[in-house]
């Protein structure tokens, strides 16, 4: 019994250690990334805000994941720390530095000078001015901060989507495509029909509402944004559409029939995005969820019900 028990332990051991990488100890809390998944849909499963679950594992708020690695879900603890110590001798990116600037050296990546300087991959861009496929060359000055950047002028705006109940964010951060998001979110009702479930903090299965409806029925964009995901991997919601509005507001649309729109799609307030599909055996219905900043918030106190 007691050579059994020191083989097992001994199997542990050696498990755990096979599941480091690169020379990071294995965090029970990362999670690893399967076939189908992409940054907001694991923001989404953990209640995480999107730019800041990026900023964790250095990487872009358009970065695609890729099946099998690991993210973090928390936020590492030396993030803090490495954001603030920008000129820090950090070896797997960069050479000469200077107060807000980095000299590329050979084999340096923008995604491996975001991680050592702890300035995410779109601010890079951003202070660099630099395009697609964002190739860094040796020798090539990299901007970390806006005072030694080169200016730029901003463009771009929302349109204005007309609906009873509006909600403002200080921050206008810029969409995929380059324009300004907008400072505030006009909602409307996704669905018509009954709610037969309500917002319930805290409770796994109340994260939204329920709208009761008829098979088929349209269902509708709340707000104008941009389609961030548009799938079925998210499990028990569904055929799943998630629409980013602003910085901070995410909207939710589960147990589609059929989804009418594709991932990076730019929709107006109204616009038809799914056909209404049915839970389980509850019926025709819509599952509708509002996330502020990673977090579910009451759809109730945003809607013009």
């Amino acid at each position: 019994m007691a050579s059994c028990r020191y083989l097992i332990t001994a199997v542990i051991a050696l498990l755990l250690s096979a599941c480091a990488s690169d020379g990071d100890l294995w965090d029970p809390t990362d999670y690893t990334v399967k076939s189908g998944d992409t940054l907001y849909s694991v923001a989404w499963r953990y209640e995480l805000d999107p730019d800041q679950f990026a900023a964790w594992n250095g990487l872009s708020i358009n970065s695609r994941l890729k099946a099998g690695d690991r993210v973090h879900t928390r936020k590492p603890s030396g993030h803090v720390a490495a954001a603030r110590s920008r000129d820090a001798d950090i070896a797997y990116a960069g050479g000469e530095r200077g107060d807000g600037w980095i000299r590329a050296e050979k084999g340096d990546t923008l995604y491996a000078i975001s991680r050592s300087t702890g300035v995410t991959v779109d601010e890079l861009v951003r202070l660099n001015d630099l395009q697609e496929p964002y190739t860094i060359l040796p020798g090539q000055i990299i901007h970390t901060r806006s005072s030694s950047a080169p200016a730029r002028s901003t463009a771009g705006s929302a349109a204005d989507d007309r609906a009873p109940v509006t909600t403002t964010s200080k921050a206008v951060p810029k969409t995929q495509d380059g324009a300004a998001w907008p400072k505030t979110v006009s909602w409307r009702k996704p669905a018509t029909g009954k709610i037969v479930k309500r917002f319930k903090r805290g409770a796994a299965d109340a994260k939204g509402i329920d709208i009761a409806g008829k098979q088929g029925a349209p269902i509708l964009a709340a707000a104008g944004g941009q389609v961030v995901y548009s799938g079925d991997g998210l499990i028990s919601y569904g055929n799943l559409i998630i629409i980013k509005h602003n910085r901070q507001f995410l909207s939710a649309y589960a147990y589609n029939q059929k989804l009418l729109v594709k991932e990076g799609e730019k929709v107006n307030a109204g616009q038809r995005i799914a056909l209404m599909g049915s839970k389980d055996k509850s019926g025709p219905m819509l599952h509708f969820e509002i996330r502020k900043n990673g977090k579910p918030v009451d759809p109730l106190k945003y809607l013009p019900w």
